[in-house]
């Protein structure tokens, strides 16, 4: 009973002693997240001035940083900074209007700098995918994926980022809709393939961007908006390298003929060129591997074997070192006029008979005139 009484003494004074400093440490770990959907076209162009109002005084992201705690931990989306900071700098709106919400826009990141002090800040994945989504097409991809968000927000704010994020932090698990993540996995493929032939930074730019597809807080016509967005974005990409259609005469068997392939990237490409005729009238080299200089244009030199006359068309492609079929095809349209040494042969017998046949008729014409003349 005695040891009872005195752990009832001395429990409350231990209780008291401990725990402010656990709830100490408890307010220390607040955390205040920063994530929106996107605003911005890849040309930069805001799409409305929501955003303008969300930062503005009375605004929803205003509130959050205003209300935030000194001691709290930042997780914030890289995108929505930038967004924000461009608009800082003078921006657009969608078709062509001049954004009136400059102001407000610096004023938002002197209070988010004044809040945040020295206090730790996290980077949300670019755009604030959902994690699991992500993940579930490559992990791998997710994990440069925070790694670059954390680079891109410390450029931004111009304030060290920490790497991954603060434990105890709960990411939104709600999952985008089924046509985001199908929209998302097919323009991922084709970026990829884009990716495997240069590493120009603007591919790399616009993948960034189209991890914003798979953010849950999307409704389904914001969704479809940024899915054709990122689509034209991605067509115009890929038609930067390119072979082009042409048009030849053989007149001989063996011929080089010159196909040309474009690189309109800001960065060297590698592709290979693959030729497939639709007649066995014409043998022609199969693949060639092509090396681009940045925006430039190659004439490669392909052999070709003409077999018999007529036309003929090549399909010409192009692929990545991995196989993966790149970009449209166009058409080599062949016209083949080759006359073989047999041919000449019997043209030539022909055209000396033919000589002989005409010369002996004028001549038995001109024995006949002189006889009648006798």
């Amino acid at each position: 009973m005695k040891k009872m009484a005195l752990l009832s003494i001395f429990f409350p004074l231990f209780f008291s002693l401990f725990f402010p400093i656990q709830s100490a440490q408890a307010a220390q770990r607040q955390i205040t997240i920063l994530s929106d959907i996107f605003h911005r076209e890849l040309n930069g162009k805001f799409t409305n001035d929501s955003l303008a109002q969300s930062i503005s005084v009375k605004g929803g992201l205003y509130f959050t940083v205003a209300n935030a705690s000194p001691q709290s931990m930042w997780v914030i989306d890289p995108q929505l900074i930038e967004e924000i900071s461009d608009m800082a700098d003078g921006y657009k709106v969608l078709p062509s209007s001049e954004g009136q919400y400059s102001q407000s826009a610096q004023e938002f990141l002197q209070l988010l700098k004044l809040k945040i002090g020295k206090n730790q800040i996290f980077a949300l994945s670019y755009g604030s995918p959902n994690i699991a989504a992500r993940a579930k097409i490559s992990e791998i991809e997710l994990a440069k994926l925070q790694s670059v968000s954390s680079l891109r927000l410390a450029r931004v704010l111009n304030l060290p980022v920490s790497a991954g994020l603060p434990t105890g932090f709960t990411p939104n698990t709600s999952l985008p809709s089924n046509k985001a993540k199908n929209d998302f996995a097919i323009l991922h493929k084709t970026l990829n393939k884009i990716a495997q032939i240069t590493n120009d930074p603007e591919v790399a730019e616009v993948a960034l961007r189209s991890n914003a597809l798979l953010n849950p807080k999307l409704s389904r016509k914001e969704a479809q908006y940024l899915s054709i967005s990122l689509n034209g974005a991605i067509d115009r990409l890929e038609k930067k390298v390119k072979v082009l259609p042409g048009q030849y005469t053989l007149t001989s068997t063996n011929e080089k003929i010159p196909v040309t392939v474009v690189n309109e990237f800001n960065a060297p490409a590698e592709v290979i060129l693959i030729l497939k005729a639709n007649s066995a009238r014409i043998v022609i080299d199969t693949a060639k591997k092509v090396t681009l200089s940045e925006n430039s244009r190659k004439q490669i030199l392909i052999s070709a074997k003409a077999v018999a006359n007529g036309k003929v068309r090549v399909e010409a492609r192009l692929e990545t070192d991995k196989g993966a079929r790149y970009g449209e095809a166009n058409y080599l349209e062949f016209s083949i006029s080759m006359i073989g040494p047999v041919i000449t042969w019997v043209m030539a017998g022909a055209g000396i008979l033919l000589v002989s046949a005409s010369g002996i008729q004028i001549y038995r014409r001109t024995r006949k005139k002189v006889v009648i003349n006798k």
